[in-house]
């Protein structure tokens, strides 16, 4: 009988277990929800097993920065090699979080907040616009200009309440007046001016001289009615590339006192009276090449627009240089001053302009919207929109208010060179290397007129400040004007 219960029984297995509690009358007994006690880890190797766990899952939660710069500060911060032999940024970055799920939570925390701090900072140095600390002549100049600016922001803005007070149908009687005066425009005379192309024309303030600039060197003053040469300067020794009149200049300043101030590709910004052929001064030579120059509406600050990414401000009464101003990655265009004068319009080849608050030395607008360089802008008499254009043949107006473009032109065919708007701001001239002169009405921007006369492209325009002349240069070595006639 035993052999036959010893066949019967399976070592090992729960039934036999079972069958033995119940012959001991059921002595231990699960009730439900009941758990058994389990001894808790004592082995050594047990314990290195479970923390091995829980480290990797704190390095599996961690989040590492993947700037390998970053990796290196943080290794240098642990006193660790920032690199290993063989190593690449993948396995310093695994290396990191090995390093870092050992320590603790309060430091980990830490080092993390540290790296954040760090990484913004780098941020908002390489994606913001930052400047340098004036001297207190600049100090000075900012609040001067400070000053003229908001006198003549209420002059302006006093204009601007009586112009709307006017009827509408006085309105439309002067818009018509000046669009018949556009369609009237012909050809009045032309004047071979260098010995190669004319890069610039402007009228003086009282309309009836002309200043040229050509690619000989040699800035020339003219009379209008005439066209002939009132006076040469001689002093650059590469090519001129821009001439401007002071504000005062045939209206109030004296003869021998400064009355032009031109600029070459040489980098040299020279400065001229109406009595001598050579310069009574010359400002500090810039780098590289003088794109444009612009006097302040004050006369006593002049701007330059640099091909070395900068443009600068300079005190002319004392020949003193007040500001270079960063901003743009590529080679600055052309600079223009607010008719107010409080702020100023840079734009470059980098495709953007900026608008910059003299008063502060801080940009307040960013225009963002042509696709290739941009080589001209032009405030509008209200004193809160602009017009650029460039290299992709379009121009585009922006609201100062909106801070944005607010329309945009295919105006030309090619490349535009120049933008002009009158004095009352009801048309705007523009010119191009397609040969060609093109007149848009400031409402609307409809087109007006096409006038053609150059042959060869055309590198600057101008209107007279009486309104009643338009002037143009070309690369054919002649500056043309443009005047009403009948025919």
């Amino acid at each position: 009988m035993e052999g036959a219960e010893a066949k019967g029984k399976v070592f090992g297995s729960l039934a036999n277990n079972l069958a033995a509690m119940r012959k001991e009358g059921n002595a231990v007994h699960m009730e439900a929800g009941e758990r058994m006690d389990v001894d808790s880890v004592t082995s050594e190797h047990d314990k290195t097993v479970l923390a091995e766990f829980e480290r990797r899952k704190r390095a599996r939660q961690l989040t590492l920065p993947t700037d390998d710069r970053q990796l290196k500060m943080k290794l240098r911060m642990l006193n660790q090699p920032i690199c290993l032999f063989g190593e690449d940024i993948q396995d310093r970055r695994e290396r990191l979080r090995a390093l870092l799920s050992t320590l603790t939570p309060d430091q980990i925390t830490k080092i993390l907040h540290t790296e954040e701090a760090g990484g913004t900072e780098r941020r908002d140095k390489e994606t913001s616009t930052w400047y340098h600390r004036g001297t207190e002549t600049l100090r000075d100049a900012r609040v001067a200009i400070a000053d003229h600016s908001l006198r003549k922001a209420k002059i302006r803005l006093e204009h601007l309440r009586e112009e709307s007070t006017k009827p509408d149908q006085e309105k439309a009687l002067e818009k018509q007046e000046t669009h018949r005066w556009v369609q009237q425009l012909n050809l009045h005379a032309s004047q071979v001016a260098d010995l190669r192309p004319v890069a610039y024309v402007e009228f003086a303030p009282d309309s009836d001289h002309i200043v040229t600039a050509g690619w000989s060197g040699v800035p020339a003053v003219w009379r209008r009615d005439t066209c002939e040469k009132v006076i040469k300067y001689q002093g650059h020794h590469g090519q001129c590339g821009c001439a401007r009149f002071h504000p005062q200049a045939y209206i109030g300043q004296d003869e021998n006192a400064l009355n032009v101030a031109s600029c070459a590709h040489d980098g040299t910004v020279s400065l001229w009276s109406l009595s001598q052929e050579h310069p009574i001064a010359q400002l500090e030579k810039h780098p590289q090449r003088v794109s444009r120059l612009a006097f302040h509406p004050t006369g006593r600050y002049l701007a330059t627009a640099c091909f070395d990414s900068t443009w600068r401000l300079f005190d002319v009464d004392v020949g003193e240089e007040l500001l270079i101003q960063e901003g743009h990655s590529k080679h600055v265009s052309d600079v223009i001053f607010h008719p107010d004068g409080g702020l100023a319009l840079t734009v470059g080849h980098d495709c953007y302009g900026r608008v910059w608050d003299l008063r502060t030395g801080k940009c307040i607008m960013f225009l963002d919207g042509h696709t290739k360089e941009i080589y001209t802008g032009e405030w509008m008499p209200n004193g809160f929109e602009m017009a650029t254009g460039g290299a992709d043949n379009t121009i585009k107006t922006w609201d100062l208010r909106m801070r944005r473009c607010t329309y945009t032109m295919p105006a030309h065919t090619s490349t535009i060179s120049r933008i002009r708007i009158d004095s009352k701001g009801q048309y705007m001239i523009s010119g191009g290397f397609d040969n060609l002169l093109k007149c848009w009405a400031t409402r609307g921007w409809q087109p007006l007129r096409e006038m053609k006369g150059h042959d060869t492209k055309i590198m600057c325009i101008d209107i007279s400040p009486n309104g009643q002349w338009i002037a143009s240069a070309a690369f054919d070595r002649t500056f043309k004007l443009w005047t009403q006639s009948d025919y």
